[in-house]
């Protein structure tokens, strides 16, 4: 097999023609973890913000590559959302200006004398508790009258005491809850507490509700005295976010459950910007050409997960037939080794569930970060010379790697290996840097089939219903600045290093869990221990065919098994495994299961 610069992967039935203007569909676009991850714009405000940030307002940045996910398809349910949002913030801030205009409007008419701040100033209670500020010269024969006996000065309105309610049944919403709670009556299924935090929320809800009722009652009371502001604008607030949270419901109903999300793809709005931020993700995001952070350069692909590397020193064999000086390269090696990693595919051929046959292979070549994003070439010959000329350079910068890739669980769970070969006189070094990326938040999995489902089956509350408990902390919820910390680091200190194309955040591990399954950690150790054999038999060929002795690597690489690297003895040649730390004759370390990889 001669050295193909580019990718293999599995064969696909066409797809419908392309408009000129827009990239290729993604392979990625309707997998589950693109699913999950839209799901995820719409239920976690923190979560689309970030999206939004990192990908339109800081588009001088690169992407990471995107494993087993399409994150144009993210974008462009991210500003679906963002505009949902922003009409309902709009119409929320509308009816909330209005409320408090016409609950003081009389005192802005007709404000308080010298005499009441007079009054007020020494200390005299009956100074404003005969105020009125509706106009009326008396509230004693009022409802109102009770109520602003015990309130300071020009706090008895409505419109204040409703605002006390939202507070409360803000904060009676667990930390956990709160960014949900404009979509979902309840906590995801899957969220636990301690019992002091169950007792204290269990008295907050109590104190919340109780508020609820007492205003509802105050409010109803007061309508014969004209007070129809206190009813009529916390209705027109449930009704809007009602109507929110039926959006949403419906987008997730009809776009994004399992089975319809491969029927509604969605584009990014048809403007200019979002446009070229749409053409220059898709160039970068399955790239052969990747731009790379030195301080994170396997960024978007998860946690490391048991990697290794030996340096063996050559010697030519005494008898038999010898290659010449210099056969044993790079590239010679990885020709040899890929299609062995190709053979997979056909060898699980007939299992149809073995996910070994959709194994991806490429040639990537690792770029450092240049000083503008659109100065890094992407053709296909740019791609082609890039990597022609780092597969056997051994560069410190820019590096060439073999990356096979594993998508499991329906891309929930994606193992990549990146091979690297290097030669250098009579020494062969061998890198092999396995990741794992996790699965999706489970709360969006969970949310989004809780939010779909609302209204559909008897005895649930449709989002109408439920946007009473939820309206008081609607308006906070839409209207929060910035969009948090959810990838780590903070947004002041990213700022800082938007002069240069450096990709500095993965938005699928911003939304990925930290822990794995016992069977999502057998299969991803499976999935590794076939891929690593293959790796060992091509490495040892190449070193038959260009004449050198293998028995030196069969003591150093023995076997692997148990989910580690089994070390022989190492005469003439050094092994690290697990970040580098020397090791003869003893076994890579594993994480315990259903742990987070490491």
């Amino acid at each position: 097999m001669t050295f193909q610069p580019g990718p293999v992967r599995p064969d696909e039935p066409p797809g419908p023609p392309t408009p000129p203007d827009e990239p290729p569909p993604s392979p990625h676009a309707k997998s589950e973890a693109t699913r999950l991850l839209c799901a995820g714009v719409y239920l976690d405000p923190d979560y689309r913000r970030r999206v939004i940030t990192e990908l339109v307002e800081h588009d001088e940045r690169s992407v990471p590559p995107s494993l087993g996910f399409d994150l144009v398809t993210v974008l462009a349910h991210a500003l679906r959302a963002r505009a949902l949002e922003i009409r309902t913030g709009a119409v929320l801030a509308a009816l909330w200006s209005g409320f408090f205009l016409t609950d003081y409007w009389a005192l802005i008419q007709h404000p308080p004398s010298a005499d009441y701040w007079k009054a007020y100033g020494e200390g005299l209670t009956s100074g404003y508790h005969d105020y009125d500020p509706y106009g009326r010269e008396s509230v004693s024969d009022t409802a109102w009258g009770a109520i602003s006996h015990y309130l300071p000065p020009f706090t008895a309105t409505f419109a204040v005491l409703y605002a006390v309610v939202c507070l409360l049944s803000w904060y009676a919403k667990p930390p956990e809850v709160r960014q949900h709670a404009l979509y979902a009556p309840v906590a995801p299924a899957d969220s636990r507490a301690s019992e002091p935090r169950r007792t204290a929320a269990g008295l907050l809800t109590a104190l919340a509700v109780t508020a609820q009722i007492l205003y509802w009652a105050l409010a109803l009371t007061s309508l014969k005295d004209g007070g129809w502001e206190g009813t009529l604008f916390p209705l027109a607030l449930a009704v809007t976010v009602g109507r929110h949270r039926l959006q949403v419901a419906q987008a997730l109903r009809k776009e994004l459950t399992r089975e319809n999300f491969p029927r509604h793809p969605r584009r990014v709005p048809f403007r200019p910007r979002y446009l070229e931020v749409q053409r220059a993700i898709a160039r970068e995001q399955y790239s052969q050409l990747v731009v790379y952070d030195p301080a994170d350069p396997f960024l978007g692909a998860g946690f490391p997960f048991k990697a290794w590397q030996f340096t063996l020193e050559l010697k030519r064999r005494k008898t038999g037939p010898v290659a010449p000086e210099g056969s044993l390269t790079a590239r010679a090696v990885l020709d040899l080794v890929a299609p062995r990693l190709a053979a997979l595919r056909q060898a699980t051929a007939d299992i149809s569930l073995d996910r070994l046959r959709d194994l991806e292979i490429e040639h990537i070549v690792y770029l450092p970060y240049g000083p503008a994003r659109d100065e890094v070439p992407r053709g296909p010959e740019e791609i082609a010379r890039h990597i022609a000329e780092a597969v056997d350079e051994g560069g410190e910068r820019r590096r060439h790697f073999l990356r096979i890739r594993v998508g499991a669980w329906d891309e929930q769970v994606v193992l990549t290996v990146q091979l690297r070969v290097h030669t250098q006189g009579n020494l062969l070094m061998v890198e092999v840097v396995p990741h794992v990326l996790g699965p999706v938040r489970r709360d969006y999995e969970l949310l989004a089939d809780a939010v779909a489902q609302q209204g559909t089956r008897p005895g649930r509350r449709g989002p109408a219903m439920s946007a009473f408990t939820a309206g008081p902390a609607a308006l906070r919820s839409l209207l929060r600045p910035g969009g948090g910390r959810a990838a780590g680091g903070t947004a002041d200190d990213e700022d800082l290093l938007t002069v240069a194309a450096r990709p500095i955040v993965s938005l699928r591990e911003a939304a990925t869990t930290s822990t794995i399954s016992i069977f999502q950690e057998l299969d991803v150790r499976r999935y590794l221990r076939t891929i690593e054999q293959r790796i060992i038999e091509g490495v040892r060929v190449a070193l038959e065919q260009s004449g050198y002795e293998t028995d030196r690597f069969d003591k150093t690489v023995i076997q692997v098994m148990q989910g580690g690297i089994h070390i022989g003895e190492m005469s003439g040649g050094a092994v690290a495994t697990n970040g580098g730390t020397a090791q003869s004759g003893g076994t890579a370390a594993a994480p315990p299961s259903g742990g987070k990889p490491s």
